[in-house]
């Protein structure tokens, strides 16, 4: 008789625990309020350098929901006076760096496989994103494949100080079980 051995991530126990290092992190930095979310978001940045272009702020951050806010400034302005196109795309790919590993189950790993981008109106002023992904008490269920590797779409939405939508993105995202 073999007797297997369960490996980390393999049990149902520990296939609920999520990605917690970015969250707790956040939490940390978050009892210091707005300090201590700018703080985080340094951190972010420091990890992936290229966001620092935008000069983010991470209001929000839970398991499947994240806000992130951008500010209007010159570096990231275009030739009209609008938020930059890429600006705004960087804004999107940090929400949803920010709320996957927030949520996605320890066990897994993401890559980003595309980006679907329609800018709605013209972008001014200091722009919100938000990204929620999976049911309200199930956030996880966003990464329940029928097999993996798979693909999932992580859905962001921008907006500006009044309310209205801006920028509507989808990421794809190829998600597969981490090497043991």
């Amino acid at each position: 008789k073999v007797i297997q051995k369960e490996t980390p991530g393999s049990s149902p126990t520990e296939r609920k625990r999520m990605s917690h290092r970015v969250l707790d992190v956040y939490k940390k930095c978050s009892n210091y309020g707005m300090l201590g979310k700018r703080v985080f978001s340094l951190l972010f940045c420091y990890k992936a350098p290229y966001f620092w272009t935008i000069r983010p702020l991470v209001t929000q951050l839970e398991p499947g929901k994240v806000q992130v806010e951008m500010p209007h400034r010159i570096m990231s302005s275009n030739h009209i006076g609008t938020q930059h196109a890429i600006a705004c795309c960087n804004l999107v790919e940090m929400a949803m760096g920010c709320v996957v590993e927030a949520t996605i189950p320890s066990d897994l790993r993401w890559i980003p496989r595309g980006m679907q981008v329609e800018y709605l109106a013209k972008a001014t002023g200091t722009l919100t994103a938000t990204s929620t992904m999976g049911a309200k008490n199930h956030p996880q269920s966003a990464f329940d494949l029928q097999e993996y590797p798979g693909n999932i779409s992580v859905p962001v939405s921008v907006t500006d100080k009044d309310g209205v939508e801006v920028v509507k993105a989808n990421i794809e995202l190829y998600i597969s079980r981490k090497k043991q």
